[in-house]
């Protein structure tokens, strides 16, 4: 998948998550606001309403018998008789309030009549007011209650308890609904800004799962046609090798120089074309992945073998100079033993490649705990600093090493060596100045826990 589509894509669905976050956060809030603010109206137009009712009580006190004295209050309503001591003067109305709706009649101060008089209150597109209304006694037994349609438990909110009666020994509990059109009304658009936004949310990462289901499907399919390339190339190599040493063999003695040289072309032709299996091999394991298989490996050891330089054809009047200095205590490490050793190759091969014609590379080992510090520096012609953070991408070349027709290259090498130490779940690292030369820093685990 093209890597700025990639980016853009991802952009825009952090951003359209974004969004929705804050639309969410912004209703949650407003939500919040509205609850409180209900909830401080309902208990202020309760202890309103209670009020009136006790004064509408008080009012119809023809039945009623009030006696006043300081510090006594009496009310007598037939054989009902309640006293109230005062406390203050300032205390005679509010006792006399409690003391007649201890003895109330209850066609004036009914839970019916709270009710009603509550709903005055409210607007009138508010047709429905669903409410449970309690009574309790100071032991808080149920006395008397009232419901009026029905609230869900997840609106359902209580109000502040009101105290009632002589002696304040009642108790009036209401519980109200949260009024759900209303707060849609005043958040709608925040509703349908988050229905639009989940939406675009949703197509935007379809689009991505599919481009990363294309991109994968493609991957495989590069992967099985290079195997299949691969398959088709090795065969006739294989023949041609074995032809060629039955041929050198049996004839070369025989052969006239012409002859001879025409069956040194076909050796040559035929190490052409095993360099380019093997580049179609590190295609096939970049692109796809690499499985390592890790075993005890000696360090040390496999770097001198490297020393002997078998795997690079050095030009004539280069001379190269290696240097392994290995200080580690056990050189012993877990890796994979084929493609650990091509990772070297590849530097290796990299800094005779690109250095003048005294070629000097060291080779540096050092243990660091639980990791392996290795080390790779030559002398050669270094890289420039705008192609440092792009080395290790497949086919990428410095623009000043594409027209360089003695130094030939593909742009594979390093970041198959990229792909190799990911693989071992180390790190890889280069330092480089131009006309003073290179070096690779690699940092890998001693033991290889999981395969990759």
């Amino acid at each position: 998948m093209n890597k700025h589509f990639g980016v853009s894509w991802g952009i825009a669905v952090i951003a359209i998550l974004g969004v929705l976050v804050w639309q969410a956060l912004s209703i949650v809030e407003l939500y919040h606001f509205q609850n409180e603010r209900f909830i401080t109206k309902v208990n202020h137009r309760i202890t309103r309403t209670v009020n009136e009712l006790n004064l509408f009580a008080v009012q119809k006190s023809t039945a009623v018998s009030v006696v006043r004295s300081v510090p006594c209050l009496t009310l007598a309503k037939g054989e009902k008789i309640e006293r109230c001591r005062l406390q203050r003067d300032d205390d005679l109305a509010d006792a006399e309030y409690r003391a007649t709706y201890d003895i109330r009649d209850t066609t004036l101060w009914t839970l019916e009549k709270f009710y009603s008089l509550l709903r005055q209150g409210r607007r009138r597109g508010d047709k429905s007011f669903p409410i449970v209304i309690n009574l309790l006694d100071s032991l808080g037994n149920r006395i008397d209650s009232l419901s009026c349609g029905y609230i869900p438990p997840w609106l359902r909110m209580k109000a502040e308890p009101v105290r009632l009666g002589f002696l304040e020994k009642h108790v009036l509990e209401v519980e109200c609904m949260f009024p759900v059109h209303q707060f849609w009304g005043r958040s709608k658009n925040s509703f349908i800004l988050i229905f639009v936004f989940t939406v675009l949310l949703i197509v935007c990462v379809m689009i991505l799962m599919y481009k990363i289901n294309q991109e994968r499907k493609h991957i495989i399919g590069q992967h099985l046609f290079l195997d299949t390339v691969m398959h088709n190339l090795q065969s006739p190599l294989d023949y041609m090798s074995f032809t060629q040493d039955v041929l050198g063999k049996k004839y070369g003695n025989m052969m006239e120089i012409e002859d001879q040289q025409a069956l040194e072309g076909i050796r040559e032709k035929q190490s052409d074309m095993g360099h380019a299996i093997t580049r179609l091999l590190t295609l096939s394991d970049i692109f796809y992945r690499i499985q390592i298989y890790p075993c005890p490996l000696c360090l040390k050891e496999m770097l001198e073998k490297l020393c002997a330089l078998n795997f690079v054809k050095i030009p004539l009047g280069k001379q190269v100079d290696v240097n392994i200095s290995c200080e580690m205590d056990n050189p012993e490490v877990s890796v994979d033993p084929v493609y650990l050793p091509i990772v070297f190759e590849n530097l290796i091969g990299n800094a005779i490649k690109y250095s003048g014609k005294s070629v000097k590379i060291d080779i540096r080992c050092q243990g660091k705990g639980k990791w392996i510090e290795i080390r790779v520096k030559d002398n050669g012609i270094g890289i420039p600093s705008r192609s440092l953070k792009r080395i290790f991408e497949i086919y990428y070349r410095d623009p000043s090493m594409r027209d360089d027709h003695s130094r030939k290259g593909f742009g594979i090498g390093l970041s198959f060596v990229h792909s190799v130490v990911k693989a071992h779940h180390g790190k890889i690292t280069v330092h480089s100045i131009v006309n003073m030369g290179t070096e690779f820093i690699i940092i890998l685990p001693r033991k290889q826990w999981k395969r990759k």
